[in-house]
């Protein structure tokens, strides 16, 4: 396999029972980070990191609690910070600049910010042009194109899924659930693509802007308060369909989530699909060395080790190598490889978030968070 130029961060508790010599002695690294934690959950990591006689330990937080953390604890307790976005990250570095404390930062990969649903509701957004599916073979598609200014505007219209008269029988307003924008980095950018588009496609420059589009978002902003994960763990649950019809979530979870399916049951999930708004945006997990020594060992591993780093793209993120910068090729090719479609993308246009105070501004006034 091509080789990748990637970085990643932690795990979850890996628990040696073997006897070890003083040679082979055991380095424990810890961090605290958000909702990339279920990579390093995965057996298979887990195993790889063993063989370097690697233990690392991680506090869940999300991606904004996860800055305001090391930057009111100075960090001491950590090793690494691993948010799961770019403006957490930003708000690590930022003050660690400042305080001339130390810091190394390495890029890991990418991950869509996309909406999950279910196929029933698709195809109701498909009958009302707002989504448009994208075939993929002969089967149902597993993934459509979504128009987000319509989509916000029968938001804003209050109008619900029973009102689109498509056989869908759901009195709730058309909406995305997303995690509390206030904590998790996919409920932030969420409320930022919003911005986004809700602005004319362009990113909102003046605090007059970010005071107009809070109070004409807030209410579309239907947060659940879950952690990222949590959020997606119950979008694959049987109750998830009348708990949330749409659900902010990363690509990667639900390219995951296909994998395993089709690994267990042979068959792919064709009820649950991935939404695509036409205004993409990448989110580009940092992991932050907070501290010299077994942090930047760990990254150092994770950005050369082609087992750990073919395991990324085997759970569906889009590894960076120097021919794909976002690594999407390769991701596609595996994906076709297990017979899975790939997503198809040729007229999206990038989003981009506001500049990192007014990103804080928005999140605060349409979020209505304590800090």
């Amino acid at each position: 396999m091509a080789a990748l130029c990637v970085a990643l961060v932690g795990l979850a508790d890996i628990h040696l029972s073997e006897t070890r010599t003083p040679a082979e002695a055991v380095v424990t690294v810890k961090g605290i980070m958000a909702s990339k934690e279920d990579f390093f959950k995965d057996d298979r990591v887990q195993t790889l990191l063993r063989q370097h006689n690697l233990r690392v330990e991680v506090t869940t937080r999300g991606s904004r609690e996860v800055a305001l953390e090391v930057i009111n604890s100075a960090g001491d307790e950590y090793d690494f910070a691993f948010p799961s976005g770019q403006p957490a990250a930003d708000l690590i570095k930022n003050h660690r600049r400042q305080n001339g404390m130390y810091q190394r930062t390495n890029e890991l990969f990418s991950s869509p910010i996309v909406l999950a649903s279910y196929r029933e509701y698709a195809d109701a957004l498909a009958l009302e042009n707002i989504a448009i599916p994208q075939q993929q073979g002969s089967g149902p598609p597993l993934y459509y194109t979504l128009n987000m200014a319509e989509f916000i505007r029968r938001g804003e219209l209050d109008q619900t899924w029973t009102g689109l008269d498509a056989g869908v029988k759901n009195g709730n307003r058309i909406l995305a659930h997303t995690s509390g924008v206030c904590r998790s980095n996919s409920g932030a950018t969420y409320l930022g693509l919003v911005a986004f588009v809700k602005n004319n496609g362009n990113p909102p420059q003046t605090e007059a802007e970010i005071d107009r589009l809070a109070q004409e978002i807030q209410p579309l902003i239907a947060a659940t308060g879950m952690p990222e994960a949590g959020l997606f763990n119950s979008y694959v649950t049987p109750e998830g369909k009348s708990q949330g019809p749409i659900v902010v979530v990363y690509e990667h979870q639900y390219l995951n989530y296909q994998i395993d399916h089709l690994d267990r049951f042979e068959v792919l999930d064709t009820d649950r699909v991935l939404l695509y708004p036409e205004q993409e945006f990448q989110t580009d997990p940092e992991f932050i060395s907070l501290k010299p020594g077994p942090a930047d060992k760990l990254a150092q591993l994770l950005a050369t080790d082609e087992a750990l780093r073919e395991r990324m793209m085997q759970l569906g993120y889009r590894v960076f190598d120097a021919t794909d910068t976002v690594g999407s090729n390769q991701l596609f090719r595996y994906l076709e490889g297990q017979a899975i479609p790939a997503p198809r993308r040729t007229d999206a246009t990038r989003a981009f978030l506001p500049n990192l105070d007014l990103l804080e501004s928005l999140i605060r006034k349409a979020g209505r968070c304590s800090q």
